[in-house]
This record gives C-alpha cells, structure tokens and sequence, in this order.
C-alpha cells in the first residue's frame, strides 16, 4: 500500500508529522480524523519513513475516542515511552502494547497487563467525574455552546464569501481565484474539527486575503460595488473576531443561573428543598432577564445597520471624489431606512408580545381567580349561615320565648370551637375577597395576604 505524509493538529494545538499506510488519501485522511486531528497537510509520498536502528518496533492494541478498535506500529526506545506517547498524543487507550518479536505467551501476558491497566484507568477516571461531575458538566455546557457559536460564525462566513465571490469572479485572475479557493477548501475540510482556534484562524486569514484583493481589484470593479464588498468582508471579520461570552448584563446572570442550576439539579438526583426553592426563584429571575428571540433578531439586525452605517460615514470623509461621495450618501440613506423600518418593526413586535401575554393571562386567569371566587361565595354564604344561626341560638337562649325544652344544638354558639371557626372563615373571606375584587393581577397582594391570613388565624386561635 502507498504511504501518505501528513502533518496534523492534535486537540491541544500541537503540531504532529508523521507517514501513514492507507489504499487512497481519502482512507488515510479519514483514519486520521478519526484519531481527531486537523488535518493541515496530506499528500502520497514515495520517500520511505526513517528508520532508527536504535528504536524498537512495538506492536499496540487501543481503543480511540470514538470506541474503535485500532492496532498499529510505533517505534520508540521502551515501551514505557511508546505507551505515555500514545497516550498524550494520540489521545488513544491502550489495551496491549509488545515488541514486534513477542511469542505468543507475551502477547497474552501484554493484553492482560493492558486489560488491567485500562480498567484501572476507567475506574480512576470515573471516579474524577463523579466527585466533579457538576463542574464537568457546566464546562461540556460551556463549551459546546462555544462550539456550536463558532460553528455557526463559520457557516455564516462561508456563505457570505461565496455570494462575494460570485459578484466579482468576472474580474478575478486564475492565480487568485485559485488562492482564495484554496483557503475556502481548506477551512471546508477542518471546519468540523475540534480544534475551535484554528478554524477561526484560518477563517480570518480567508476574509483578510479577501480584503488584500478587494483593493487590488479597485481599479477593474465599480466603486459602488468595491464600497459594498468592502463594507461586508469588515463586517464578516468583526462577527468572527467579536467574543462569544455574555454581550450584556442579562445574558451575564442567565449565564450564571444556568451555571447554578446545572450544577445543583442534574448532579444531585435527591434535591433537597432549600435547593429547589432557590431553584423556582432563580427560574423567575431568569424569565425577568430573558429576551424573546423575535426580539434578539431585530436587534443584531439594527446592530449590523449601525455597523454599516458608520463604515459608510468613514468612506464618505476618506474618499476624495465627489461622485463618489454622491454613491456613499445614497447608501447611507438606504441602510438609514432600512435600520428605521427595523426600529419601527422592533416597536411593533414588543407590542405583539405584550397583547400576546395579555391573552395568555386573560385565558390563564379563570383557573386560579374562580377558585378563589367561588371560595369567597361559599365563605360568604357559610358565614351568613353562622351568623344567622349565633343571633337566632343567642335570643332562644337569653330570651322568655315561652320554650320549656330549647333543643340542644342550639347550645352551640356558646362553645370556643364555634367561635374559632366563625372568625377563621371571616378572616378567609375576606382575604379572598380583597383579592378578586382589588387586586386580581398584583402579585404582591398574594405575597401580603396570605401571611396576613395566617396571622390572623394564629391570633386567634391564641386569644380566644
């Protein structure tokens, strides 16, 4: 089989070369990924790889990071530093690893040193993320948004650039058009790898090459078009170069309730009441901070005007011309209504989103507020009831009705339960009352009546 010459990016960003066997580039390109390293370069070479005769050729069994069994060759002067070299920059677990003239029985003796070993290592390792599983799992978090941002910034890039290219790619040369087509390649070949700061590198060298050809092409293209290229390769690099943490204070502390929450709720399966108490308020906390995605988007959208708008002032002031001058006026214009007609949409949609919770609370409504009404008109006929039944009990008892034998339910109204459950279903009453007629929507009302409630309940029941 030929063999390939490859330097490759291992996930710490450390630079590797080496030569691989594989049937086609296409096979030892994906047995390289697969071993999750970025490629940087990879051609078929007939020089033969070096061999030191001092070293020792070992035969290794691992397991890679994506569960496959692979098997190869290294050589190195002892095992020991043929298995750490494996380990630290291959990111490989070594099952068994032996001389290449091993028998049979050290074959078997290196795969059951190597089996032990590696269930000691998973044991340690699980062992790690069990006591720090909560930061472990806030960091995947993290990252993976990180991940999924840059991704996306990205994609972006690669869209834009294209349309770009499609506008001026009359007026580019071979030797150019090749360049920048070269660059665009290679980022479409590592743009799923795991290695975030070379993706991004090597994306802002793409728009920065874009930029060094705009001016050369300045001559050829029109300077209504240059202007616009210009205007949108800045743009491009200033979303890729701009921070993928917190924008605003908002975002900060949503970032940090998710961070509590995560850490409190998923690692602990027997949440204790305090925690999930803290956990209900921060909930609340975090719906005051969070804004709609409608919203977010017309946002970014009059944040890019602004952009362009000032990029347009400075080439009005940098350019000479007056023709020119006349071009960039008129595009100020344009993105000036373009970004009022997003600040008028801006205004409009808060405003939907305002009737649209209204809605929701109006339906919402009947389902705490007719519990609570049709308390208050059973309390208000029950206390009718009591009264009526207190005042009747009271004049058959102090007054000469000419009754010999009053019967003797009517002894009640004197009794301390009596008197307990009158005033108790009083003091509901109007709690509930208070609360549909007055303040139907204020949360604040529910916060105050119900300790006031329970106080009056617990005056009473010490007092009388």
């Amino acid at each position: 089989m030929p063999n390939f010459k490859y330097i490759v990016g291992n996930n710490e960003g450390k630079k590797l070369s080496g030569t691989v066997e594989a049937e086609d580039e296409l096979t030892a390109r994906t047995e390289l990924n697969n071993l999750g390293f970025s490629i940087l370069s990879l051609h078929e070479t007939d020089e033969k790889p070096k061999t030191d005769t001092t070293l020792k050729k070992f035969i290794f069994e691992a397991i890679d990071k994506n569960s496959k069994i692979i098997t190869g060759t290294i050589p190195s002067k002892s095992e020991e530093i043929a298995l750490t070299k494996l380990q630290t920059e291959y990111a490989l677990n070594v099952t068994a690893i032996w001389t290449e003239n091993a028998t049979e029985v050290e074959i078997e003796e290196a795969r059951r040193k190597g089996s032990s070993r590696l269930q000691q290592f998973l044991a340690e390792k699980q062992k790690i993320q069990k006591s720090q599983q909560p930061e472990i799992q806030t960091e995947n978090l993290e990252e993976q948004k990180k991940e999924e941002a840059i991704k996306a910034k990205i994609e972006y890039t690669l869209q834009e650039v294209t349309k770009m290219l499609q506008t001026i790619d009359k007026d580019l040369d071979a030797a150019s058009r090749a360049e920048i087509n070269k660059k665009i390649d290679k980022l479409l070949r590592i743009k799923h790898s795991s290695n975030l700061d070379y993706i991004l590198t090597s994306a802002e060298e793409l728009l920065k090459s874009l930029i060094d050809l705009e001016y050369s092409l300045k001559e050829k293209i029109s300077q209504e078009k240059h202007m616009e290229l210009e205007i949108k390769t800045k743009e491009l690099l200033s979303n890729l170069t701009r921070s993928t943490g917190p924008k605003s204070l908002a975002e900060d502390v949503i970032t940090k309730i998710d961070k509590w929450q995560t850490s409190h709720t998923v690692a602990e399966g027997d949440t204790s009441i305090v925690v999930k108490t803290i956990n209900n308020a921060l909930s609340h906390v975090k719906k005051f901070f969070e804004t709609p995605k409608e919203i977010l988007l017309i946002k970014e959208q009059i944040a890019s005007y602004n952009k362009q708008l000032w990029a347009l002032v400075k080439l009005y002031f940098k350019e000479p011309a007056k023709e020119y001058k006349e071009k960039v006026k008129s595009s100020i214009k344009t993105v000036w209504a373009e970004r009022k007609k997003a600040k008028e949409n801006l205004v409009l949609t808060k405003n939907m989103l305002k009737e649209k919770k209204k809605t929701n609370q109006i339906y919402e409504e009947p389902l705490l507020l007719s519990f609570l009404e049709e308390l208050t008109t059973f309390t208000g006929w029950l206390l009718l009831f009591y009264i009526t039944y207190y005042f009747t009990s009271l004049y058959l008892n102090t007054k000469n009705f000419g009754i010999e034998h009053i019967p003797q339910g009517f002894t009640v109204y004197d009794s301390r339960i009596f008197k307990y459950v009158v005033i108790i279903i009083f003091l509901l009453h109007c709690s509930a009352s208070v609360k549909t007629n007055f303040f139907r929507k204020s949360v604040l009302a529910d916060i105050i009546l119900v300790p006031v409630f329970l106080l009056g309940t617990i005056i009473t029941l010490l007092n009388f």
